[in-house]
């Protein structure tokens, strides 16, 4: 019961302050530490005051005590789980504390309690258990990846809701692959920037270490050569000092000299932060003239190179190959079936834009530049002839820039080109 719960709590503060006032007069009787009048007074009569509230709670404590069984029991499940409510209350703040467990499997506990029901409950080594476990199956990067597909297909899908349905029906076949390859294109980028940050805090932490070393070193050579200063000193200062041992001292301390100046000669790697700028934009001709054109073809598989040349493992490469062929199937349909195709078309690129930060170039002048240099560079292959209906500023590219255009102007912002 709450009332016992209670009372026993008053009994025991009231037992707390008898036992201070009962101190502080002992003490004053036995000259330990004399109170004025007034506080030896007030001590007293706040242990009378005590002591009749002790015996009045003590009463009806035992007048409570005399409740049927049920009752008792009653209190201590309070007990119990006010107990446990504590426990549970403090839970957070102790995984956080725990020093025997690593910062990655606190910050799991910490996403498991958050992802419990409210009338879940688990013990800390329960829930660490789990943690180890869910590390162990990389629950939480799916997690994340299944997320981040779900928002994919929830834009893609609210795009196509302003689009024609007609212009929708030979489109039904890529609608689960759509959404599939933007998540694909999203974690390759998340992935390649990951292992770059990977790679640039292994160089960081190299460098930490020559330098912790070289500074150690340092400040040992340093030490040891100012006491053997001193010692050459003292030696020196003594009448009956042995010249042996005196040269031996100098002898150490040249030694010294030259380890410390090679230490100051230990060169410090220079660090290259490396960064992701970006996948390099594509160019909407090359998909529209793929199989017919060899400068578009060539164009593509340059494209396709760099890319691969900003990957850094071998999976990722390889993924990239995965991708870039999806890309290609997806974008050459999408064009195969010109203006029929083009909302669609749109949908596509924005969600690649939005997820994956990849980019058409829809400025003319670097698309002019750029075919310059692919014609430069096929001339070798003797790749030198575009087909008849060859156009940088391709109907769908117009489409699209009219679109952004559009898009800019409704929501106040202007483009720069």
């Amino acid at each position: 019961m709450e009332s016992i719960i209670t009372l026993e709590a008053l009994i025991k503060a009231n037992e707390s302050k008898m036992a201070l006032h009962k101190l502080q007069i002992k003490n004053h009787e036995a000259g330990i530490n004399r109170l004025s009048r007034v506080a030896l007074a007030s001590a007293e009569n706040s242990l009378e005051i005590s002591d009749e509230l002790l015996t009045k709670y003590k009463k009806m404590l035992e007048q409570l005590k005399t409740i049927e069984g049920k009752e008792l029991e009653e209190k201590e499940r309070l007990v119990f789980l006010a107990e446990r409510k504590k426990y549970f209350d403090a839970q957070p703040s102790r995984i956080k504390l725990n020093i025997e467990q690593s910062n990655d499997k606190k910050l799991e506990v910490l996403r498991i309690i958050e992802e419990l029901p409210t009338d879940v409950k688990f013990e800390d080594k329960e829930l660490f258990d789990m943690a180890t476990k869910s590390i162990e199956m990389s629950l939480s990067d799916l997690n994340d990846i299944s997320n981040r597909l779900e928002d994919i297909k929830k834009e893609f899908h609210a795009i196509k809701k302003q689009i024609d349905e007609q212009n929708l029906k030979e489109m039904a076949t890529i609608d689960f692959f759509l959404p599939i390859v933007v998540l694909h294109f999203y974690v390759l980028s998340s992935n390649i920037i990951q292992n770059i940050n990977d790679e640039n805090e292994k160089v960081l932490q190299k460098k930490e270490v020559i330098l912790h070393e070289k500074k150690t070193k340092h400040d040992e050579l340093t030490k040891s050569l100012q006491i053997q200063e001193a010692l050459l000193k003292e030696k020196q200062s003594e009448e009956s000092s042995d010249k042996e041992e005196i040269k031996n001292i100098e002898s150490s301390i040249k030694s010294l000299n030259n380890e410390l100046h090679k230490t100051k000669e230990i060169k410090i790697p220079e660090v290259k932060i490396k960064t992701f700028s970006g996948f390099p934009k594509y160019q909407d001709w090359w998909i529209r003239e793929l199989w017919v054109s060899h400068q578009a073809y060539f164009a593509l598989f340059k494209w396709k190179e760099i890319i691969t040349n900003l990957c850094i493992t071998t999976e990722q490469k390889k993924a990239w190959s995965i991708i870039f062929d999806r890309w290609v199937f997806i974008k050459k349909l999408l064009n195969d079936k010109g203006t029929l195709a083009y909302d669609y078309h749109f949908a596509f690129d924005s969600l690649l834009s939005t997820y994956a930060e990849l980019e058409e170039e829809l400025e003319i002048k670097n698309i002019e530049s750029m075919e310059v240099i692919i014609n430069e560079i096929t001339k070798k292959e003797d790749f030198s002839k575009n087909v008849g209906f060859h156009n940088i500023n391709t109907s769908y590219l117009k489409f699209k820039m009219e679109k952004q255009k559009s898009k800019n102007e409704g929501t106040g912002e202007n483009m720069l080109f």
